[in-house]
């Protein structure tokens, strides 16, 4: 069997103190080296009386310290021994605290037993053992056996675990730059408009995207639109400027989407209308960038998109905007130059600064 330290040593014997019969006295203490002595168990000793090896819980009975014969013992009587065995299967409670470094086995590989549908687990707690981390095993229905082995150098700051493929784990810088999804919503039913506020625009990024999908109007021949703030909501933003080209894919053609000028909105898709007849709709994603730029012209923002309309033409396009205010956004706001949003998904991301 498995032992934590070394393996007991067996047949540990102990010879107790000698007996003086009493007579007519059935109980004595048991001592060693004039110590009071517990044995585990009547059947770990060999009582010798007269002679005669005793059968223990029938001759003799024990509990604690003390020893009881069947009867009382008399005048001539002699005990002649009290031998303790050790019992070689069992190596007792390890007291607290008991158990130092020396007394491990070189290398020594714990292992904890998974039983009873619990898959095996090791937990390290804190100081007063009232929260702790666990380090649980696979399921056995996952069938996989392998080891783990850490960096052999502590980390600096900003490190993260990498594993090379086979189990060896170091320590390597932690990626930066990166998305980092903030919000999506969803619109099953007419709303007015899809807004993100202050809570996800704000200095943590300077730079977002939009991925809007299958967005569909309320009103037929309406155009995706963009207003920005920079009082959360509270006030539109004056001064965008914006342009865009966008083309017919079926044939190639080439339109202009229309040039606006220090207007308080923006199109996404400029001459391409969207309808409400079944199968038009519009994806397209929206590109915001150094929106906490409060100098003229410094927040500037992209668009592309695929859009469907009703004569079942699929277009393309681009749209390009900036900011000619000094002014940062907290707030963007999309929506239809009329009617609502029937339906389609917003999900807004933000640029993780390197």
């Amino acid at each position: 069997m498995p032992y934590i330290g070394q393996e007991p040593i067996t047949g540990n014997f102990i010879k107790l103190d000698n007996i003086s019969v009493v007579n007519g006295q059935a109980t004595y203490s048991m001592q060693k080296d004039s110590a009071n002595f517990s044995p585990a168990s009547a059947n770990q000793m060999l009582v010798s009386l007269n002679g005669i090896i005793q059968n223990p819980g029938s001759s003799f009975t024990i509990s604690g310290h003390q020893i009881s014969f069947a009867s009382n013992l008399v005048t001539g009587d002699v005990i002649d021994y009290i031998l303790i065995l050790g019992d070689v299967l069992n190596v007792g409670t390890v007291s607290d605290n008991t158990i130092t470094n020396d007394k491990l086995a070189t290398a020594p590989t714990l292992i904890s037993k998974g039983g009873g549908g619990t898959d095996g687990a090791i937990q390290l707690n804190c100081s007063q053992n009232t929260h702790g981390v666990k380090i649980k095993s696979p399921p056995h229905s996952a069938s996989q056996s392998y080891t783990l082995t850490l960096p052999s150098t502590a980390p600096a700051a900003n490190k993260m675990l990498q594993s090379d493929g086979s189990g060896n784990l170091s320590f390597i810088d932690a990626p930066s730059g990166g998305l980092k999804f903030l919000n999506r919503t969803t619109i099953s039913s007419s709303t007015t408009f899809c807004a993100f506020n202050n809570t996800y625009i704000n200095s943590t990024y300077d730079d977002y995207i939009i991925k809007a999908s299958r967005v569909v109007p309320t009103t037929d021949g309406a155009y995706i639109r963009v207003f920005t703030s920079d009082q959360n909501g509270g006030n539109m933003t004056q001064g965008w400027y914006s342009n865009g080209i966008y083309q017919r894919m079926d044939n190639g053609s080439i339109a202009a989407a229309g040039y606006l000028a220090n207007q308080t909105y923006w199109d996404i898709i400029g001459g391409a209308a969207i309808g409400t007849a079944s199968g038009e709709t519009v994806t397209y994603t929206l590109y915001l960038n150094n929106v906490n730029n409060s100098s003229q012209g410094g927040t500037t923002a992209q668009t592309h998109w695929v859009a469907h309309n009703s004569n079942n033409y699929y277009y393309h396009g681009t749209h390009s905007a900036y900011l000619d205010q000094g002014a940062a956004t907290n707030y963007i706001r999309l929506y239809f130059s009329s009617g609502n949003i029937a339906s389609g998904t917003f999900t807004l991301y933000g640029i993780v600064k390197s």
